[in-house]
């Protein structure tokens, strides 16, 4: 049960996150708050894991699912969301829990019962009804990639979840957060350099001008609490069942933005958010 709490709790730190961070674009590129979220993991995530307990055996095989993940769920995450018309590129993006059932079924043996599949495809379906645009635009669709890249990095994210669980259940959650802080230093600064962001630059101006970056930096904040507490219920539930609840972080941000942002809320919002709930309070009801 402790697994499905960490990933509720995940899902609304994610949504936090993902809303502060989303009004910090509108100044500077998306780059600059990956980087705060990465050093701010240096700094939270290492103390945290190394006063918890580190198991340092399996240091390189766990290196390598670290590097995996980065690259997987988070690079090629980034590189989609630059792919054709937003809506569309998140909606696609958003079904990487599919995937995550589907690989933790063949590559780690998870087996649902009826039951619990039936509430964990009404979250994720919830999950997509929210994200579902009122508009398409098929010229976007038309363009190069628009459509390959977002449905690549949502597998990539799913088979990075599964890979991640099966490297947690054999060393534990920390060591895993440990090794995530420092590997997600170097992808962040190859981030910037794709941007062509200079560090000095952004040392300099958020010193000179906090306040710009305050919204970056409270939505790593929240953004590095919430990755932290997925982590912790991978380890702690099926990979199958703490994928869908954190993916419905999206559809929490379009709920926040209804209750204190005074945005209008759509009937296919409404359902989709029914839908999640209903899911939630399912998978927590049969999640043993």
């Amino acid at each position: 049960m402790f697994g499905i709490v960490a990933a509720i709790y995940a899902s609304f730190f994610l949504a936090l996150g993902q809303g502060a961070l989303k009004k910090s674009f509108r100044d500077f590129e998306p780059s600059v708050a990956f980087l705060f979220e990465a050093l701010l993991g240096l700094a939270i995530w290492i103390p945290v894991a190394l006063f918890m307990g580190v198991n340092s055996a399996l240091f390189g095989e766990v290196l390598v699912y670290a590097i995996l993940s980065a690259i997987l769920s988070e690079a090629l995450y980034f590189y989609a969301l630059s792919k054709g018309q937003l809506s569309i590129t998140a909606i696609l993006i958003g079904s990487y829990p599919i995937y995550t059932i589907f690989f933790s079924y063949l590559i780690n043996g998870e087996r649902l019962t009826g039951t619990q599949l039936i509430f964990i495809l009404l979250t994720v379906l919830g999950t997509l009804c929210t994200y579902l645009p009122s508009k398409l635009s098929f010229a976007e669709l038309k363009k190069s990639g628009a459509l390959f890249w977002p449905v690549a990095a949502a597998v990539a994210i799913g088979l990075s979840d599964t890979l991640s669980k099966k490297i947690i259940n054999r060393t534990g959650d920390y060591s895993f957060l440990f090794m995530l802080a420092l590997v997600q230093i170097p992808v962040a600064l190859t981030y910037l350099a794709v941007e062509k962001q200079k560090i000095g630059i952004i040392v300099s101006e958020t010193k000179r001008n906090f306040g710009q970056y305050k919204f970056a930096l409270l939505g790593s904040l929240f953004s590095t609490i919430g990755t932290g507490l997925l982590w912790l219920s991978f380890s702690n539930a099926f990979a199958s069942i703490a994928s869908p609840i954190t993916a419905t972080s999206g559809a929490l941000v379009i709920l926040l933005a209804v209750i204190f942002m005074d945005e209008k809320l759509y009937v296919k919002t409404a359902i989709g958010l029914s839908m999640v709930f209903i899911g939630i309070m399912g998978i927590s009801l049969y999640a043993v």
